[in-house]
């Protein structure tokens, strides 16, 4: 079965909608009936082992993480100005602001993709309320958001969207690459395309640029399904990008979502693990290194080998004040000189 078919099979069939539109999307895919195509989406379903709509997996999975991949696309404001060079807009120049065009997203390791976008009359209206419900409806399953440039843009943007229409707070851990690039590594740019390239993973789908995102504001059809479609490929792409620096991720804990008594990787939760060498702080403090043979994590086990006398030896902090204590003593008497 053709991926976009499915795609938005699964989608209709998610939203418990699909009884009334299933006629409806066998003539937008060129089916014969509604009942073929809701067989062979059935067939497929199966096919995948999937069972259950993606809310009744989540009610029922509660022993490991939803860990999903996201990313927003947005229409750009619109103001009058006089200049092209060295501009500040003012509150009264806005004609319309910066809003949510499209959204999308996947669970980490499964393979139905998510997402909503502006029809052509909500694209020029800027009327974001469907599909920023949609978003938060499926971020509300998440215990964990991975995106690029996610903490900086993405995630401030659908929370003003939600702010707007009165959608409560959502609660969970953003792992952003953007980040994790910025941190660990010294890339010429950081921009997903050029990590995605360098490292020669899958990448982003190339798109006409401005022209794409003008005609989107415009509501034109073609230009929002071409936007959809960019904007889905930007999810593999960060998806690849995830898995080649998730060894360098230090704020995300596998083990606190499941019932492994084993030691594991805090990262993808392996417990195939080799302990390397040791790990040292600077304040009396000798741990055990552990390597995760799958993702190549490097991490430490909590108990701490130095014994208690070696606990209270100095730290060296007041050796070091030692020779700022003699300085100061010599300029008191030099100055009483």
């Amino acid at each position: 079965m053709d991926k976009t078919v499915f795609e938005t099979c699964f989608t209709k069939w998610n939203e418990g909608s699909e009884d009334k539109t299933w006629d409806e999307l066998a003539k937008q895919f060129y089916f014969e009936s509604g009942e073929k195509l809701r067989d062979k989406f059935r067939k497929e379903c199966k096919k995948q082992g999937i069972s259950k709509k993606r809310n009744e997996v989540f009610k029922s999975n509660n022993k490991n993480p939803r860990i999903i991949v996201f990313d927003v696309e947005s229409l750009p404001g619109v103001g009058y100005f006089w200049s092209l060079w060295d501009q500040n807009i003012g509150l009264e120049q806005i004609i319309s602001d910066v809003c949510l065009l499209s959204w999308a997203g996947k669970f980490l390791n499964e393979p139905e993709m998510y997402f909503d976008i502006l029809q052509p009359k909500e694209a020029i209206k800027k009327d974001t309320k469907r599909i920023v419900k949609s978003c938060w409806d499926f971020l509300s399953q998440a215990d964990a958001i991975i995106g690029h440039n996610l903490s900086q843009y993405d995630v401030k943007l659908i929370n003003t969207e939600f702010l707007q229409y009165d959608l409560p707070p959502l609660k969970f851990i953003t792992i952003d690459t953007l980040i994790i690039a910025k941190q660990n590594f010294k890339f010429s740019s950081n921009k997903l395309k050029f990590i995605n390239d360098k490292l020669g993973i899958r990448n982003k789908i190339d798109n006409d640029g401005f022209p794409l995102w003008k005609a989107c504001h415009e509501g034109d059809p073609e230009a929002l399904n071409t936007m959809l479609e960019y904007n889905k490929g930007d999810i593999l792409a960060t998806e690849e990008l995830f898995y080649r620096l998730r060894p360098y991720i230090r704020n995300f804990n596998m083990s606190l979502y499941n019932d492994i008594t084993e030691l594991q990787c805090p990262v993808c939760g392996s417990t195939n693990l080799k302990v390397e060498n040791y790990y040292y702080t600077g304040n009396a403090g000798k741990y055990e290194s552990v390597r995760c043979l799958d993702c190549k994590c490097i991490s430490r086990k909590k108990q701490n080998l130095l014994s208690k006398e070696k606990k209270n030896f100095p730290s060296g902090h007041g050796s070091s004040c030692e020779p700022r204590l003699l300085l100061a003593i010599f300029l008191i008497v030099t100055a009483g000189l």
